[in-house]
């Protein structure tokens, strides 16, 4: 499914999943993921109801993160 991700992508990822990046080992590399993919047209693929982007298939994306296109 295409998706448009929104702005400010590591603020909605913190609100989404307060204190997730911090917890994380290699947070920087999920930063840096979500400052890579900001603004931009991806594809998604889901694992249930859990969205990935198509391509690193890695870091759960929220739907707080992106819009359906």
């Amino acid at each position: 499914m295409k998706a448009k991700m929104k702005d400010n992508l590591v603020k909605r990822y913190k609100n989404a999943l307060p204190g997730e990046i911090e917890a994380q080992e290699e947070g920087y590399k999920t930063i840096a993921f979500l400052k890579s993919i900001e603004n931009q047209e991806i594809e998604l693929v889901f694992t249930g109801i859990d969205a990935f982007e198509k391509k690193d298939n890695n870091i759960w994306l929220p739907d707080e993160l992106w819009d359906k296109i």
